[in-house]
């Protein structure tokens, strides 16, 4: 006859199934933290590219700036005006009278060169009486 195996070295298989849901336990809460790992290192790496972007667009923005400032300086308005569109600068300026009538409307009348409300002959026929009321 045989002794009976003691109770501390029986093998049962409810130690093992304990075992095998643990490790299944562990390996579905891995997986997902894996997957959130790696959407956080993709998320990582279109934040740096946005920022490269920005970056240059930025750059070229103060640029752009800077030359419009440029081109929108007085001087090289004036020289542009001179050199490209042939302009001068009067020689013959023309004072415009206003004189307020009775019904609240002004009458604008030009004046020529040194006398100020009176136009030469010919320019009486291209300039009249201007008028705008209040």
């Amino acid at each position: 006859m045989k002794a009976p195996v003691a109770k501390h070295e029986k093998v049962s298989s409810s130690s093992s199934a304990v075992f095998v849901l643990c490790l299944l336990g562990v390996f579905i809460s891995v997986v997902p933290l894996g997957a959130l790992r790696l959407y956080g290192l993709y998320l990582e790496h279109r934040i740096s590219d946005v920022t490269a972007r920005i970056a240059v667009l930025n750059e070229q923005n103060s640029e752009l700036s800077e030359r419009y400032s440029s081109l929108l300086s007085p001087s090289r308005i004036y020289n542009y005006a001179r050199a490209e569109l042939g302009m001068v600068t009067a020689s013959e300026i023309e004072t415009i009278k206003l004189n307020e009538k009775i019904d609240g409307s002004f009458v604008a009348s030009a004046g020529g060169p040194g006398v100020p409300g009176k136009p030469g002959f010919f320019a009486r026929f291209f300039t009249g009486v201007a008028n705008a009321k209040n």
